[in-house]
Parts: structure tokens; C-alpha cells; sequence
């Protein structure tokens, strides 16, 4: 049986097939770049020159030749195996193109381009109700939110920012968070705590996640920090990852969100890992702020993100205070109080939205590469990385067995993510190895970077407590994206990790 016939990849001995898996065997499968521009009307003298629409699948939906179709959509190169989309994305070829053009329209006439672009190409570039507002309400109906919410943002961190400068800090107030959150989240979180004197309380993630985890598991870890005493007229917040950078670990948001408003605090979610992977759902998930990149798993490109401010639902659950931070509306030194002070009488999609000249073509370029995921399925490409996620699970398990996994395969749908992460070393639990092992890794990566086909994955580090001063624990991480990953690579990308893991002379799992 094929990889491409069993998507779990569970219970086969595909060692012997593995070893002998030859790099020429692979690069014959992989797909070149720059197919999908191969027509008439993108030749090369007209390329950033005019609007393209996202190109069309014809091949039988779900098959590997309809994914092996969407993946030409890709410029990434037959001599590279990019699984490192929790880093950054690829952009897909029609999205680069049509960025030239907004740049190139920008450029040619900075008054008029927007309207001139409507004219020029009246279905691909929709003015209702207006140029910004049309991509807001793209955005808004593939995430489940009102227009009003969303505003297109250069990335997580700067949503974070945005966040966290707005709100009106009161000593005393309070941050319950993770030990596994990324810098752009954390960082703003030491800055209410050391600035404002807001308490923090962290909530020790373990390292390894068994396939018996279930949410309610999960949700009372957070219970006795959100339940503790909180003094009269402070609030408090409860502010984590949907999705680990660190493991790929997906904790279940909606059932958190609920827990943290029966404690009457408001919700941060960082979505780095959401927009593209996840088949998100803004409202269902009953956050207050959804922060989240558009460079990553929604190939929108560099400086480009999805920032959710919650507006609906006021009635039932106050909305929390913020000051949207934007000088055409917030107020001036003419007027006392500002217009917005203590008022949450905003639209974020305008109200912080417009904040200073923006990098409007990056945005607009990011919501066309939503177009073309839109196009084939948010939920496809989630379930397909999904799947691709699983088979890789499957292999490590057969090599190393589920302990070299950090997040082993739920059964429960509410954790998959299409992000592995694992250990192969015996002493993958043993602080003391931690910096043999850390070493042991990066060697491998170099190596597997250096070769041909390119390989790029990345390793991750943490500490089992945020009470100690160093990590003490590491592992490779991979990313399976559905649009431009595939089974022949995760085998090949597999054969040369146990062949370098098998260089690094260390003591293994079994």
C-alpha cells in the first residue's frame, strides 16, 4: 500500500523502504516552479503588469492530483522541501504577481490607484464598501466575524502591541497565561507586569503530551488561576497560543474562552498558527482578541496579519476596555477628554485600521492568497495537513515509538494540528543531555539544509518550568502544509532525518 492509500502511515514497516529511498526517486515527484503562470495571459513581459485571479483546480477534488495542482500554484523549487511554514510561508506565484501590480498602480498614480485598479479590472479588485472594507469582509466571512472586526494588521506582534497599549492597565489587574508563548505575546505581557504592575501567573505547560489528553483536562489547568481573588475593580485577562510554536500542541480555545468568561475575564488569543492551518471561527470561539500572522500558513506574505477585535455580543458580555490607538480618531490636544476616551463606541476596521500610512498592496496581496485557499477549502487544506501531520506521526512512532513524540496523536479531532514534533535521542527527558542533544540537532538541520533536495525544518527549545533559567528540553519541529506538502516528501524528508540521527552516534528510542 502507498503512502498516498494510508494516510495514517500507523502499523507499517516501511523501514526497508525507507533506506532506500534514493534523493533522484524523490526530485522525479516533486513539482517545479512556475507552472501556473504558464499561459498567455502571463507571459513574461506582461507579469506584474495585470490582476490574476487565483487559478483554477480541475483535477478531482481531495486526490493527490488535485493537491499536486494546487501545489504548482507554489514558486517553491523541485530541489526543496520547505517544512517550515510555522515560520514563514510561501507566497503562491498569481499572489506575487498581483502585489507587483498594486505596487506598480501605487506607484504610477498614489491618488487615484484604487479606483484605478476597479476600473481596470472590476472582478478582481472589489471597492464596496470601500477598497480596505472589501478585504475586511473577506476576511470576516472565512473566520465567522462581522467586517467591523477585522482589521488587516503587518503581523502578530504587532496586534499584540496594539492590544496591550490600549488597554487601560491597573495595578492590581491580572494576566493568566502559559509557559510556552511565543516572545511577541509574552513580551507585552512582561511589559503590563513590569509598567503597570499587573500580576502575572503562568501556568506550567507539561513537556510531553500523551494521546489520552482531553480538553477538559486541559481547561482545568487554567481554572484555580482565573478562580483566585481579585481585587474590587481590577480585570483580568486570559491570554495564550491556539497553537504552540513551540510543539504544535492546540489547546481547545472555545472551551477556554467559556472558562475564562464565568470568571468574568476577557480573552488574548495568539493566532499565529490559525489563519491558513485552522479552519477558525471567530464568534464560536467567543474570544475577545484574535491576533494572528498572514506571512505563515496563509502564504500572504511578509508584514502582513489578521487582527480580530470583538464588537458583537456586547449586550451579553461587556466588551473589554481598549483605546484603539489611532490619531484620526482616538482624539487630539484640542479636544478634553479625546473623543474615544474610556469609550468603546469604535469599529476596530476603521478605528484602528487607519493608524498612519499603510503597506496597503502587502494586505491586499495577503487577502488574495485567502481568495485562492477559500477557493479550494479552509477546511480541506486543514484536514490535508492535517492528515500529512498524522502519517509523519505514524513513521516516528514506528522508528522511535509514541515516547519520541512531544504531542502524540489524539484521537480527539480538538488537538490536531499539522505541526509534529518530536525527539529521537533516549535521553530526549534528561535535562542534563539537553545540550548534547540541542547540538546534536542543529548539526542535523545544517546538514539536512545543505543537501539536495533542501531540506528546511527547525528545531524548538523550552523549559519544563518557567521557574527555572534555562530550557531544558528540545526538539525538531515540522510543518505539513496541505497546499504544497506531500507524502513522497514526508518520506524523504523522514529516510534522511533517521539517516542523520543515525550519524549522531547518540542512544535512540526503540
Amino acid at each position: 500500500m502507498s503512502a498516498q492509500e494510508n494516510n495514517n502511515g500507523v502499523g507499517l514497516d516501511r523501514r526497508g523502504f525507507l533506506k532506500g529511498f534514493a534523493s533522484a526517486a524523490v526530485a522525479a515527484t516533486l513539482v517545479g516552479p512556475r507552472e501556473v503562470l504558464a499561459d498567455e495571459s502571463s507571459a513574461p513581459g506582461r507579469l506584474g503588469r495585470e490582476l490574476l485571479p487565483p487559478p483554477t483546480i480541475t483535477k478531482p477534488a481531495g486526490t493527490e492530483k488535485y493537491w499536486r495542482q494546487v501545489r504548482k500554484a507554489f514558486s517553491l523549487s523541485s530541489d526543496y522541501i520547505h517544512m517550515n511554514t510555522g515560520t514563514t510561508g510561501s507566497q503562491p506565484e498569481f499572489v506575487q504577481n498581483n502585489l507587483a501590480v498594486y505596487n506598480r498602480y501605487k506607484s504610477e498614480d498614489p491618488r487615484d490607484w484604487a479606483a484605478n485598479l476597479a476600473a481596470d479590472f472590476p472582478t478582481l479588485f472589489p471597492i464596496t464598501p470601500s477598497a480596505m472594507g472589501a478585504r475586511q469582509l473577506q476576511v470576516a466571512n472565512a473566520y465567522g466575524a462581522n467586517a467591523e472586526e477585522i482589521v488587516l494588521s503587518y503581523n502578530t506582534t504587532d496586534a499584540c502591541n496594539l492590544i496591550f497599549a490600549g488597554t487601560p492597565w491597573q495595578p492590581g489587574d491580572r494576566i493568566v497565561t502559559t509557559s510556552f508563548e511565543h516572545p511577541g505575546l509574552a513580551g507585552p505581557i512582561a511589559w503590563a507586569r513590569d509598567y503597570h504592575q499587573v500580576e502575572v501567573v503562568v501556568v506550567d505547560m507539561p513537556s510531553s503530551f500523551p494521546a489520552t489528553l482531553t480538553p477538559a483536562q486541559v481547561v482545568e489547568w487554567f481554572r484555580p488561576a482565573l478562580a483566585a481573588n481579585l481585587g474590587a475593580g481590577n480585570k483580568q485577562y486570559l491570554a495564550v497560543s491556539e497553537v504552540f510554536y513551540k510543539n504544535g500542541l492546540r489547546l481547545p480555545i472555545a472551551e477556554l474562552c467559556t472558562l475564562a468568561r464565568s470568571y468574568g475575564a476577557f480573552t488574548i488569543i495568539d493566532a499565529a498558527h490559525g489563519w491558513g492551518m485552522l479552519p477558525v471561527d471567530c464568534h464560536a470561539y467567543g474570544a475577545d482578541f484574535i491576533a494572528g500572522a498572514g506571512h505563515k500558513w496563509l502564504c500572504g506574505g511578509p508584514g502582513t496579519g489578521i487582527f480580530y477585535c470583538r464588537t458583537s455580543d456586547a449586550a451579553a458580555h461587556t466588551l473589554p476596555p481598549l483605546a484603539p490607538g489611532s490619531f484620526s480618531s482616538y482624539g487630539n490636544p484640542f479636544v478634553i477628554p479625546s473623543v474615544l476616551f474610556n469609550s468603546r463606541a469604535f469599529r476596530p476596521s476603521s478605528s484602528i485600521q487607519s493608524r498612519g500610512e499603510y503597506n496597503t498592496p502587502a494586505v491586499y496581496a495577503m487577502t488574495d492568497s485567502l481568495a485562492f485557499f477559500s477557493q479550494i477549502g479552509l477546511n480541506a487544506i486543514y484536514n490535508r495537513g492535517v492528515a500529512l501531520g498524522n502519517y509523519l506521526k505514524g513513521l516516528i512512532a514506528a522508528q522511535w515509538g509514541p515516547g519520541a513524540l512531544w504531542v502524540q496523536q489524539n484521537p480527539n479531532s480538538a488537538f490536531a494540528t499539522a505541526v509534529t514534533s518530536f525527539n529521537p535521542f533516549a535521553a530526549k527527558d534528561d535535562s542534563a543531555s539537553h545540550g548534547v542533544m540541542n547540538a546534536a540537532i542543529s548539526t542535523i538541520l545544517t546538514n539536512l539544509a545543505a543537501e539536495i533536495p533542501k531540506i528546511y525544518i527547525r528545531s524548538t527549545t523550552w523549559r519544563t518550568s518557567h521557574l527555572l533559567t534555562a530550557d531544558n528540553r528540545v526538539g525538531f519541529r515540522i510543518s505539513t502544509h496541505g497546499v504544497y506538502n506531500n507524502y513522497d516528501e514526508i518520506d524523504y524528508v523522514f529516510a534522511r532525518l533517521v539517516d542523520q540521527v543515525n550519524l549522531s552516534g547518540l542512544a535512540q528510542h526503540d
